[in-house]
């Protein structure tokens, strides 16, 4: 499927040359200053040959010219009279274009920066992070001061709030945790903000961010491109907000259909929905996808197939990680491919979720799910404000036990550190976790 553009363009070809010839058209104080640098490269072409060639060429043109204006030097000292008048127009003409050029951006005296951080960005690894929620959101945040080889797979389940609303009334997969993940990457000022705006009042509107509506906007107005009269284009929209929002990086959801979450427990029980998930009772030994055979977007297996290191979580094992990986094609890239993949271990339990399951055990999920053991466990194992503990508590939440030994038992390799961050919520610190990812690198 093709992104979908509300304005019919030129192909890239012909608009790049139309483009161009922009710089042609009068006011622009670009061609004056690189007219002088180019009678400054004559200039020093001439020189050049002047000094160098005694051909004659150099008896007539030459020797007119330094007869007309350098009073009859000597050949070589005319020579290097209009290799040096040469050099300086080409600097000139240099310098005055650029600064005509810059003076026209928002900040110019940002420039050199900007440039540095895009080329140090450009060249930084490709690093893949699958999830959902909060949790993959601020690992991005952190990401992205790193490198701009950068890709997000989200997880398209959630059923609940103004993504659940949108997902009734539109056919879509969840837009909410992929609107966290664009406003993390966007590099434009004051965006992150508007994307994540959520209406207070205003009917129909109440409840809604503006990223939402923004994607449901995109994925409506793709429908104009069809001629099937069947709504919208869903990977269309997402293609299109990539491209619009000036990311550092990628954002893709694990699928472009609609699905539903389901969770079967060791009590036999089966539900559906992934906010039911998180009122179930008791503990849950596999999740699945209704339908299960949706197909993952394209750009999502390239990226998977081109990582340096691929990272899971953090996030909710059962309703963000996990998920994010149940698309039959996500899950056969990642064991295809030939980078390492780094889980990011939960601080605490979740309830209805992962109530008293070790660190192993949550590893051992993520393997059976994915169908290949992830190489790599970050975990942290500082000690945890007891006033933190307590309010956790108080909602029934539990720090992830820590069975290292198990989990080294397994082959894998265990980094250990302070990775949390000081607040009033058990949350990773995204610089911690950013500084020990580019390590494995």
């Amino acid at each position: 499927m093709g992104a979908y553009s509300p304005v019919k363009t030129p192909p890239r070809p012909r608009r790049r040359r139309l483009l161009s010839r922009r710089w042609l058209l009068p006011g622009m104080r670009v061609k004056r200053y690189a007219l002088i640098a180019l009678i400054g490269g004559l200039l020093l072409l001439l020189g050049v040959v002047q000094l160098t060639w005694d051909g004659p060429l150099v008896s007539g043109f030459f020797q007119l010219a330094r007869w007309a204006v350098l009073l009859g030097l000597p050949q070589w000292l005319s020579g290097l009279f209009w290799m040096a008048l040469g050099v300086v127009l080409v600097f000139l003409g240099i310098r005055w274009m650029n600064r005509s050029v810059l003076s026209a951006l928002a900040d110019p005296d940002t420039v050199p920066e900007q440039v540095y951080i895009r080329r140090r960005l450009e060249n930084g690894p490709r690093i893949v992070a699958l999830g959902g929620g909060t949790g993959l959101s601020r690992v991005l945040r952190g990401l992205k001061q790193e490198t701009a080889n950068l890709t997000a797979i989200v997880a398209a389940t959630d059923d609940g709030g103004s993504t659940g609303r949108l997902r009734a009334s539109f056919g879509i997969p969840a837009v909410g945790d992929l609107v966290d993940c664009l406003a993390a990457l966007s590099d434009a000022e004051g965006l992150p903000d508007l994307m994540q705006y959520r209406f207070a009042r205003g009917g129909e509107l109440e409840g809604h961010t503006f990223g939402n509506l923004m994607l449901v906007s995109l994925y409506e107005l793709a429908a104009s491109s069809r001629s099937d009269s069947q709504g919208g284009d869903f990977a269309a929209a997402i293609r299109q907000a990539n491209s619009i929002l000036r990311l550092r990086g990628a954002v893709w959801p694990a699928t472009d259909r609609p699905a539903k979450l389901w969770a079967i427990r060791e009590n036999g029980s089966r539900e559906e929905g992934e906010s039911r998930l998180r009122h179930g009772q008791g503990r849950i030994l596999r999740v699945g996808l209704e339908p299960a055979e949706v197909p993952a977007m394209p750009e999502a297996l390239e990226a998977l197939r081109r990582a340096d290191l691929i990272v899971l979580g953090p996030g909710s094992l059962y309703t963000s990680v996990i998920p994010s990986f149940l698309p039959p094609e996500i899950a056969q890239a990642i064991r295809q491919a030939p980078a390492r993949i780094c889980y990011i271990a939960n601080v605490m339990t979740e309830v209805g979720e992962t109530d008293h399951l070790s660190l192993c055990a949550h590893y051992q999920a993520v393997a059976a799910h994915l169908g290949r053991r992830p190489d790599i466990v970050l975990v942290h194992t500082a000690p945890i404000d007891p006033g933190l503990l307590q309010r956790y508590g108080a909602e029934g939440q539990q720090p992830v036990t820590l069975d290292l030994e198990a989990l080294e038992n397994l082959g894998v390799q265990v980094i250990q550190g302070d990775f949390l961050e000081q607040g009033p919520y058990a949350q990773h610190d995204p610089g911690k976790l950013v500084r020990a990812l580019i390590a494995l690198c």
